[in-house]
């Protein structure tokens, strides 16, 4: 991956992950591999289409309609291939994401006996809300597995619990029984949200590397520049294409 610096690009698009990814270490590098690679073939492509405006402007044989036109078709082709694998890297992250959340809120197995678990579960139930939260979170952290799948092995009600309660201390207790799982989790979280958030930066970055073509006009009052017109590549193809209906051959 490239470390480069390049003055031309935001530096929210620069190669790297690791600043915006807390859980990224060792455990989970090898889950954001793709991650990585997408947002390293945005920035090389950013200044692939920055190389190729400038390459633009030293050709005398294009004037300023024709090169905006050659560098928006260069920009397509190179940043069809990186919204390609963009997308992949968001797909994959987001499969895997629900596959390790699913495993994150199985149903867990009671440790205690049938008779004990009866017991907790009635105590549980005889608490009001904050205490028998409080308890539920001190059997989490302290790993009572006794107390834990006795309550959360059974149905939310028994315990005192309603459903959406139940599932987030289930979702909490494999977190505390499983922090690999979890931290894996996290950084995928982390990385599917940053790829979202940085794709609008990225496409507003080709607009603005690919440009326009201002038309300014001087002002009656003051004869300071006003700007009249914005022409886009998407305007010139137009006017191209009209052009060149003039000289079709009658068949």
């Amino acid at each position: 991956m490239s470390d480069e610096v390049d003055i031309r690009i935001s530096p929210t698009l620069h190669p790297g992950i690791a600043g915006e990814v807390a859980d990224y270490d060792e455990d989970t590098r090898p889950l954001l591999g793709q991650t990585e690679t997408a947002v390293d073939e945005a920035f090389k492509a950013l200044q692939s289409i920055h190389d190729a405006k400038a390459g633009a402007a030293k050709n005398p044989t294009l004037n300023e309609y024709a090169q905006l036109v050659a560098v928006d078709t260069h920009a397509t082709k190179v940043m069809d291939k990186v919204y390609g694998s963009w997308s992949r890297a968001v797909d994959v992250l987001n499969a895997n994401i629900a596959k390790m959340d699913k495993e994150l809120n199985a149903p867990v197995e009671q440790r205690a006996t049938a008779a004990m678990a009866s017991e907790i579960r009635t105590y549980f139930r005889g608490l009001k809300d904050g205490p028998r939260m409080n308890a539920l979170r001190q059997a989490i952290e302290s790993g009572d597995e006794v107390t834990a799948t006795a309550v959360l092995g059974g149905r939310p009600y028994l315990s005192g619990l309603d459903p959406d309660l139940h599932a987030e201390f289930l979702h909490d207790w494999h977190k505390a029984q499983r922090p690999v799982e979890a931290k894996k989790l996290g950084a995928m979280r982390q990385a599917a949200d940053m790829l979202n958030d940085r794709y609008k930066l990225l496409t507003k970055a080709v607009a603005d590397a690919v440009g326009d073509i201002k038309i300014y006009e001087p002002s009656k009052v003051n004869g300071a520049p006003i700007l009249v017109k914005t022409i886009t590549p998407s305007m010139v193809r137009k006017q191209v294409k009209e052009s060149n209906a003039a000289f079709a051959v009658p068949v």
